[in-house]
């Protein structure tokens, strides 16, 4: 084989004497050397690393047959607790009824669906079966496996569980103490551990389970397996042959094409074990596939090696060639490229001298075309400069496989400065800001543009996203330093947005519209930096299109509105329900709130939300009160709403023109939002209480409102927060909350609202603490306008069960 045109004859005339012949042997000899060192390292790796994840799965596998097998054995337990806490129950047992007792065995255990219910003596001797109608007299039973009369005595006031057999078949049993008052009896319930148990363990750990039982023999037989064929042959010709090592209680082997581990379920020398098995052909199928993988690679690397090899002795033994390229190349314009210089013989000197002339002839091209890349106002690098070093950039990165990263930043109300200063304070601020931005970003690794106007750009090679935020945070702390100029202080500070090569793009342009984009959303959200996210152009995209949607729904009747009832628990009447928006989209379905509101709220458009709800729901509620039915409406206002200074006059207006008292509106305000603007939220909600109409503070604890605006505001009412409320049942300190937000809230004359009440037990709760109201789906859940009167109805004819 000849690797370029001539190779054959010259090997022939020169044979092994030739010098790049003795480089490429050298070297693929090395590379030969290299890579059989690894695959051999690795192929050792990859055997240690199959047995070791076939260990762990063992482990994992047997934890969860474990806890399996406990929690049948708990589930069995609280129902034979309750059984035996009857105090008919333990009559009969005392009686020795046999009806009553087979009748109550036979009940609890279809109700939990148990396979086996018995009552068992105190000696373990079984007096009634609920497999068999009338069974026994209650002497003289069949002694249980694993009850008998000293271990139950040993056990005496606690439940005990077991593994046994009954009948040839293996069962968990669990047995519960009958005590009038003292122990009179044991009830035993259980669960049959057959092949669909087996089965039910093999999807739910991924191993293949076998449950064997020593008999009177002494050999161990398989009693349920999710095996089936000759792999449950060969399992029993494993425990014949005491392979396993069965009867010390857990024991890991191997059979043929399984690793197997022994799980005693009872302890050592136990009737009953589990045979865990998982097959060795599966566990290393990933690692196989590994193999295969990396011997391609082997293989890659070996053809690779010599054609490298035979590449470099090529360019050792014609190093004219390079110099002929970089004459053509300098001839071009091109003083990029580099020449090794580092020989010490005749080519060392002529690639010195072509490198020497490279450089003055660079020199003066730079001079000549600086002045076409550098911003002349603050000294930096302009858009066309950061255009090329970006593409020298992604060009370099797309080689070395190093990421890098591009910094937008635009100075804040910059546009207002330059127009109330003037342009000489805007010139000025331009300069210190360029000045600050490249004295903190001093080194080879940094570059720092004007791209135009007031945005700056920064390259950061050889960076990643947190090196890039690192940098961004540095120079918005120091941007945010005031800017003195002529004696005046302008305090102007910016926003920075961030995105990576690769991560967030390949080319120079959808880098740059990212990172612009990242640093608009920094802007808007007042974060100062913020990195691209993958997700937010379409996030714009929706967001526009969900603007015009939302749009078109409101004026075409696709929002409607649901009402959740508020229940007084002082008597149980239904005394108000809250609107609730939603919206039926064409194409995307049901949106939920959470989807449209936040976005509403950024863009302004929640304030034609807000009064859409107030309109719809104010007329509802008066269309109820001229049917005689008498609920109060509550509907939520946003932060944007309670800065409309025509809020009030728009209620007013529509309240008016529906004949509806203000008293029978509420409206309902967020902590957040009364934090946005105090102020001008006092104002608007002091106008709304002149006008009759209720505020409730809603979400109440899980924001920053201070009590000493909660105090000078018109608030007749609290909303405690449902993430308080849902935990009561089960967190004391959730309940310590409510009962402290109830006491402040009376103590300051105002009523309190749980929301999210989905139980009687945090009902019963609420009510003990003085709750005054309640609100959730245990009581009702939102319901269309429709259906609501059908079931405020209901609700007065049945409000006692409240």
């Amino acid at each position: 084989m000849s690797f370029f045109p001539g190779f054959r004859g010259k090997w022939a005339g020169l044979g092994w004497y030739r010098l790049r012949t003795k480089i490429t042997l050298v070297f693929v000899a090395l590379i030969l050397t290299v890579l059989a060192v690894m695959q051999m390292t690795t192929s050792r790796a990859l055997n240690d690393a199959s047995s070791a994840q076939v260990e762990e799965q063992l482990a994992v596998g047997q934890r969860v047959f474990c806890r399996a097998l406990q929690t049948k054995a708990d589930e069995l337990t609280k129902v034979a607790q309750v059984v035996t806490a009857d105090f008919g129950f333990r009559e009969a047992v005392a009686l020795h009824d046999p009806v009553t007792m087979h009748s109550a065995l036979e009940n609890v255990r279809e109700r939990v669906h148990a396979d086996v219910a018995l009552l068992v003596d105190l000696n373990g001797a079984v007096i009634a079966d609920s497999r068999v109608a009338g069974a026994s007299d209650g002497m003289g039973g069949p002694m249980l496996p694993g009850t008998s009369g000293s271990r139950l005595h040993a056990n005496a006031g606690a439940s005990v569980a077991v593994i046994g057999m009954l009948n040839g078949r293996a069962y968990e049993l669990v047995s519960v103490p009958v005590k009038a008052p003292l122990i009179i009896g044991w009830v035993t319930m259980g669960f049959s551990l057959d092949d669909a148990f087996t089965r039910d363990m093999h999807e739910l750990s991924g191993l293949e389970v076998s449950l064997v039982h020593r008999g009177t023999s002494g050999r161990w037989e398989i009693v349920a397996s999710s095996l089936s064929g000759t792999n449950l042959t060969e399992l029993q010709t494993a425990l014949a042959s005491d392979v396993l090592h069965v009867a010390d209680g857990s024991a890991t082997a191997r059979i043929r094409g399984y690793a197997v581990r022994v799980v005693g379920l009872s302890g050592p020398n136990a009737p009953v074990a589990a045979v865990l098995q998982r097959s060795l052909t599966e566990a290393a199928g990933p690692f196989r596939q590994l193999r295969s993988t990396l011997l391609l690679l082997t293989l890659g690397g070996i053809v690779i090696s010599v054609l490298g090899a035979a590449l470099i002795a090529r360019s050792v033994t014609r190093p004219l060639a390079a110099f002929v390229d970089l004459a053509g190349r300098i001839g071009k314009g091109d003083y990029a490229a580099q020449i090794d210089a580092r020989r010490r013989d005749e080519t060392g000197d002529l690639a010195r001298a072509f490198d020497l002339m490279r450089n003055a002839i660079a020199q003066r091209e730079e001079r000549i075309t600086e002045l076409a890349y550098i911003d002349t106002l603050t000294g930096l690098p302009n858009r066309a400069a950061f255009s090329e070093a970006m593409a020298l950039a992604i060009t370099d990165a797309y080689r070395g496989g190093l990421p890098f990263a591009v910094i937008l930043m635009d100075m804040d109300r910059f546009k207002d400065v330059n127009d109330t200063l003037g342009h000489h304070v805007g010139d000025h601020l331009l300069w210190e800001a360029g000045h600050r931005l490249s004295t903190g970003l001093q080194g080879t690794g940094y570059m720092v543009a004007r791209l135009g106007g007031d945005e700056f750009a920064i390259l950061i090679r050889d960076g990643d996203q947190a090196m890039a935020q690192q940098c961004a945070n540095r120079l918005a702390s120091a941007l945010d330093v005031p800017i003195v100029v002529d004696g005046q202080t302008v305090d102007v500070g910016a926003s920075f947005g961030i995105a990576v090569y690769p991560d967030h793009g390949s080319d120079m342009h959808t880098l740059l519209r990212r990172a612009d984009l990242a640093m608009y959303v920094a802007k808007r959200s007042n974060v100062g930096v913020a990195v691209y996210e993958p997700d937010a152009e379409s996030r714009d995209r929706d967001r526009l299109s969900l603007m015009s949607d939302l749009r078109h729904a409101i004026e075409h009747g696709g929002l409607y509105l649901y009402y959740q009832p508020q229940i007084d628990l002082s008597d149980g009447k239904a005394v108000r329900v809250e609107a609730l928006v939603r919206w039926q989209h064409p194409k995307r379905g049901i949106v939920p709130p959470g989807d449209f509101i936040p976005f509403a709220e950024q863009t302004g458009f929640i304030r034609v939300i807000s009064r859409w709800v107030a309109s719809e729901a104010i007329a509802t509620c008066a269309e109820w009160h001229a049917r005689g039915l008498t609920l109060g409406m509550s509907i939520n206002l946003s932060a944007r709403d309670l800065l409309d200074v025509e809020l009030p006059d728009y209620l007013k207006e529509v309240l008016d023109s529906h004949a509806l008292a203000p008293h029978w509106l509420c409206v309902e305000i967020t902590e957040s939002a009364l934090m946005d603007d105090p102020e001008q939220a006092l104002i608007t909600m002091n106008r709304l209480h002149r006008m009759g109409v209720r505020i409730a503070i809603d979400d109440f604890g899980t924001g920053y409102s201070s009590l000493s605006y909660l105090k000078r505001m018109p608030v007749e009412e609290i909303k405690i927060d449902r993430s308080f409320v849902k935990g009561m049942a089960h967190e004391h300190n959730d309940t310590l909350i409510v009962r402290s937000t109830i006491a402040l809230g009376h103590s300051m004359g105002i009523r309190i609202v749980a929301e999210g009440i989905e139980d009687a037990v945090t009902l019963a709760k609420l009510r003990t603490l003085g709750c005054d109201f309640a609100q959730g789906y245990f009581l009702s859940k939102p319901l269309p306008e429709a259906e609501l009167p059908t079931w405020a109805g209901e609700w007065a004819t049945n409000a006692s069960i409240c």
